[in-house]
């Protein structure tokens, strides 16, 4: 039987006293899963491990257990995508969240874009679902999620070789673009992005491609591009 996987915010030592505080996630095992003292869960902290551990005790502020496996973590992408998509509408960015997190993309800075309606982010709901979708995909390690900025800053700090989608650029498809180990990628918002965020992109040397065709919503976009570079050899 597959174990429950779950994320926890302390460094996990296997030669250290092991306790959990986390009172939601205390909560999630009693009340919701009825985990029950030598039950059996998947724990890792982010840094590549898992950890097979048996529940000791389970109270309701704390738990203690004992790792009884250490195994490094295998689920990886080909290479490291920091994804920059353009606000939309809350329940479709998060819809997003969850699929690129799925899919293994490494950071996520949103975009403020000129034709964007939604301006905020709630950042910490947001760090929520993409835990949730890190525990049900298996991955080791957690994407990163930044505060929304606009795109002229978000050029500003790009970290790796970039480039954007839009269904005005060139086809990515008959390009012969050599996807690095390590990419950054753009995806706008509902309508494109406009044309001087366009000029923006000219101004930086980041190649606009197009993915076809069809009018892709945002979402729909954002998934499209992360399966394209990470499950892409």
């Amino acid at each position: 039987m597959r174990l429950h996987r779950f994320f926890v915010q302390e460094k996990i030592a296997p030669n250290s006293p092991v306790t959990l505080t986390d009172e939601k996630l205390l909560h999630q095992w009693r009340s919701v899963l009825r985990l029950k003292m030598g039950g059996e869960v998947i724990l890792f902290d982010g840094s590549g491990t898992d950890y097979r551990c048996e529940i000791v005790t389970l109270e309701k502020k704390e738990a203690t257990y004992a790792i009884r496996e250490v195994v490094k973590n295998e689920v990886a992408p080909l290479r490291e995508l920091v994804l920059f998509p353009a606000l939309i509408k809350k329940d479709r960015f998060e819809w997003l969240l969850e699929k690129v997190t799925e899919l293994g993309v490494s950071e996520i800075r949103p975009i403020v874009s000129e034709r964007t309606e939604v301006k905020k982010l709630n950042v910490e709901r947001a760090r929520d679902i993409v835990k949730e979708a890190t525990e049900q995909s298996g991955r080791g390690t957690l994407p990163a999620i930044a505060e929304p900025v606009s795109l002229v800053s978000a050029l500003s700090s790009v970290p790796a070789s970039a480039i954007a989608f839009d269904r005005s650029g060139s086809s990515f498809r008959t390009s012969k673009f050599i996807l690095p180990h390590s990419i950054s990628a753009f995806i706008g918002p509902e309508g494109g992005w406009s044309p001087h965020e366009l000029a923006l992109f000219s101004e930086h040397n980041i190649p606009v491609y197009s993915l076809g065709t069809a009018t892709l919503r945002a979402e729909t976009a954002g998934v499209a591009v992360t399966s394209l570079l990470l499950l892409e050899s």
